[in-house]
């Protein structure tokens, strides 16, 4: 993880269940186990996954975005856009 989402989840990696689900599922996943401020890092105020999150599954742009379908042993890097000069 990078930037915002490293500082709220305290690690550079974590693991949560998806194969079979989406990225989008994933994510709502780390938001309820990381609360308000991962959700608003990721998701806006109708629940939808933010655009300017970047995903990444395997070191590839995820083709479908947050509908992308994970796998057992997936990869997945969020980058979020960073502010400042």
């Amino acid at each position: 993880m990078f930037s915002a989402l490293r500082e709220i989840a305290g690690a550079k990696e974590v693991e949560v269940e998806g194969n079979g689900a989406s990225i989008e599922a994933a994510l709502e996943s780390f938001a309820t186990t990381y609360g308000e401020k991962a959700r608003g890092a990721l998701f806006d105020g109708q629940g939808e996954l933010l655009p300017s999150v970047l995903l990444l599954v395997n070191g590839e742009a995820a083709e479908n975005g947050g509908a992308t379908t994970l796998s057992a042993g997936d990869t997945v890097q969020v980058l979020l856009p960073t502010a400042g000069g």
